[in-house]
């Protein structure tokens, strides 16, 4: 049984416990002698380890995605926490309970029937048709239910996409309401359509990585071409149509820097980038806040990511 988890370890705890293995590199220090900086992960979050003897032994032992037992202490270097690692042991399947590595959304299939409602509202035929096309697709489904939406920084657990754009399709029927001149039809398939991408883009296992696909033409490229196969599937499909979904799954990143190809020239590709934006961030400054909390900190580390750190407001 895994007594200890990422989230509720301090400075100057002594760790001896199991982890999936995310992150593993072989460097050398100035003095020319080899370390192992490493990343542990469990269901609760990731931390860094560093190990400086034996590195390149112990290096040989594990996988990325492999389940090993930890020993060692937390320190902490730069404001952040990490292990001093001791020892690395891979552990074999009937060591180890997956639940307590793997987080996943609280009822993945509640999220998907609560998506696929409001998606099966969508009125303009032609949609419907495309949606119907994905519905039907066995495989495609239990890809998209096992999902994540990201690697970390939000919706990062199994189920994730399918809770991202549920999310992102009440703040579409919101917007809808304030702004009547939306094609609702639109924003809401495109919603759907958006971070398909995403399946290809990244592996959903154990250890959550960028795959070569994923690399090479990131998951908005992927999710076009995934829209496309399922468009060129029904006959006549409008091409007016086509390119307004395009143009939102190739856009909703927002700008060139963020790694859109083109920015948002209709309504509702703007309104799809602000919308995907605001959830992604809301959830994972709530993810923040709430592991803040659990360590009993008013405030968050440093995250470079956004640039700064988060107030809790209180233990």
């Amino acid at each position: 049984m895994k007594n200890q988890f990422v989230s509720s370890l301090q400075e100057g705890d002594f760790v001896n416990d199991y982890f999936v293995a995310v992150r593993k590199d072989l460097r050398f220090r100035q003095t020319g002698g080899p370390f192992l900086g490493m990343v542990f992960k469990d269901r609760t979050g990731d931390m860094g380890g560093i190990m400086w003897n034996n590195a390149a032994d112990v290096a040989k032992l594990f996988e990325l995605g492999d389940v090993v037992n930890v020993r060692g202490r937390v320190s902490t270097y730069q404001n952040r926490l990490q292990i001093q690692v001791e020892q690395v042991l891979p552990l074999r399947e009937t060591e180890y309970r997956l639940e307590d590595l793997i987080l996943t959304a609280s009822d993945p299939k509640e999220d998907l029937a609560r998506l696929r409602a409001l998606l099966d509202t969508v009125k303009n035929t032609w949609l419907q048709q495309l949606l119907q096309l994905f519905w039907q697709d066995t495989a495609f489904m239990q890809q998209f239910i096992a999902a994540v939406a990201a690697k970390k920084w939000h919706h990062e657990y199994r189920g994730g996409l399918a809770r991202h754009c549920y999310e992102m399709a009440r703040l579409a029927e919101t917007m809808c309401e304030l702004y009547p001149e939306l094609d609702r039809d639109v924003l809401l398939t495109s919603v759907f359509l958006h971070d398909l991408g995403k399946l290809q883009e990244m592996t959903h296992d154990l250890a959550v990585d960028y795959t070569n696909e994923g690399k090479l033409l990131g998951h908005l490229q992927i999710g076009c071409d995934l829209a496309q196969v399922k468009m060129c599937q029904i006959p006549n499909f409008p091409n007016n149509l086509r390119l307004e979904l395009l143009h939102c799954i190739l856009s909703h990143h927002g700008e060139l820097l963020n790694g859109s190809p083109v920015v948002p020239k209709t309504l509702e590709a703007i309104v799809l980038h602000h919308i995907d934006n605001l959830d992604a961030q809301a959830a994972a400054f709530s993810r923040i806040i709430r592991e803040t909390r659990e360590k009993k900190q008013e405030w968050s580390e440093f995250l470079p990511l956004i640039d700064r750190v988060i107030w809790t407001k209180g233990v």
